[in-house]
């Protein structure tokens, strides 16, 4: 067994050629002076990264906003010295505009200091503490368990669906690897569990893509550097590990969460419409056989990928009231189609279930659902 982390896989080498005309394109929004760290380690002992600590506070140019929700989250982040959490959640409840969403994702998440004065050194130490933890597990020997529970996230990798086409990237697919990885080998109670990587892929896209101010499809990755690689995957770290705090007890062993959920979801829908929980019983249909992916993925894999952001938007804002929350979208959910599954018999109701019409949906209609709650 080598030392080297070998199958953890490494950040791609950065000569100093590479770095004098590595010329990085900051975000738009928000903007500030830009500061590099450089260590030594990471990639080896004698290669440099570069942490950009770029987007560490909120001093930027004032944007023009279209909607009054735009300018109000705009006005909020800008002029607030210490910025109101709870108005904050209210507002990113029901969408939030593509240019803020990063930003807002951090301060939901708490990665971003609420308070102005604590936002630089905070960002630029968690970014240097993520390069750490990836320098000291890429160096740790390997045990039987970590060859195992790596080669499982391997083998997930190829078959998540949240952005499919931007897994085709290597460097996206070792960056959602390596996250995955160093978070389960720090939280062994949890660890790794299929679906974690679903959600993961949206943090990592969305912090991608504000370095060119683009919503996350539009997001070209080819004109991503590697030191802002190591930006966004940083902080995706973070925000994963502390989205999926919320929840721990849906990935420990049993995954008791998810099946008490099922069981909550079972008598929502019983008082909800009585006569369309007997027809699934009298069916044969259990709750287990549809909510179990549901709450797993959090409906990521039913939905098209333009209206995933909007998803994590509801998601993050309903901080630790989300399995609450998603017990009630699972419930809308079956409500919605209630008079064609009773109309059907097992195997349709099945089938439909595990491939919904949701794939054509529109982000107008995504809306809708949240509210019904």
């Amino acid at each position: 067994m080598t030392r080297a982390r070998k199958l953890a896989t490494r950040p791609g080498t950065l000569s100093a050629s590479a770095l004098a005309e590595d010329r990085e394109r900051e975000p738009e929004f928000p903007r500030n002076a830009h500061v590099v760290y450089r260590k030594e380690g990471l990639i080896s002992s004698k290669q440099r990264l570069r942490i950009d600590l770029a987007r560490n506070e909120f001093s930027f140019l004032p944007r023009r906003f279209d909607h009054a929700k735009g300018r109000r989250l705009a006005k909020l982040l800008k002029e607030s010295s210490i910025v109101n959490v709870e108005e904050l959640r209210q507002l990113i409840w029901t969408g939030c505009p593509s240019i803020l969403r990063p930003v807002c994702w951090k301060l939901l998440m708490g990665y971003i200091p609420l308070n102005a004065d604590r936002r630089k050194i905070s960002l630029g130490r968690k970014r240097i503490k993520y390069t750490h933890l990836a320098e000291k597990l890429d160096n740790d020997i390997l045990g039987s368990d970590d060859l195992v529970l790596l080669h499982q996230i391997q083998i997930d990798l190829p078959r998540t669906v949240v952005y499919r086409e931007f897994l085709e990237h290597a460097e996206i697919r070792l960056a959602v690897q390596r996250v995955l990885f160093t978070r389960a080998l720090r939280n062994p109670t949890s660890s790794y569990v299929q679906g974690m990587n679903e959600l993961m892929v949206p943090f990592l896209i969305a912090f991608l893509a504000e370095f060119q101010a683009v919503p996350p499809l539009e997001l070209d990755v080819s004109e991503i550097t590697t030191s802002q690689f190591h930006v966004a995957e940083a902080d995706s770290y973070w925000c994963f590990c502390k989205f999926l705090g919320v929840m721990q007890n849906h990935y420990t062993f049993g995954q008791p969460g998810i099946q008490e959920s099922c069981f909550k979801v079972k008598e929502l829908l019983k008082r909800a419409d009585s006569e369309l929980y007997e027809h699934l019983t009298n069916e044969g249909v259990d709750v287990l056989h549809f909510a179990f992916r549901w709450l797993n993925c959090l409906f990521l894999r039913e939905f098209p990928a333009k209206c995933i952001p909007r998803l994590m938007d509801t998601y993050l804002a309903e901080g630790d009231d989300l399995p609450h929350f998603i017990e009630h979208f699972c419930l809308v959910i079956l409500l919605k189609w209630s008079a064609q599954f009773k109309e059907m018999t097992f195997q349709s109701i099945v089938s439909f279930i595990q491939n919904p019409p949701t794939k054509r949906w529109t982000v107008s209609e995504v809306r809708y659902f949240p509210q019904m709650h």
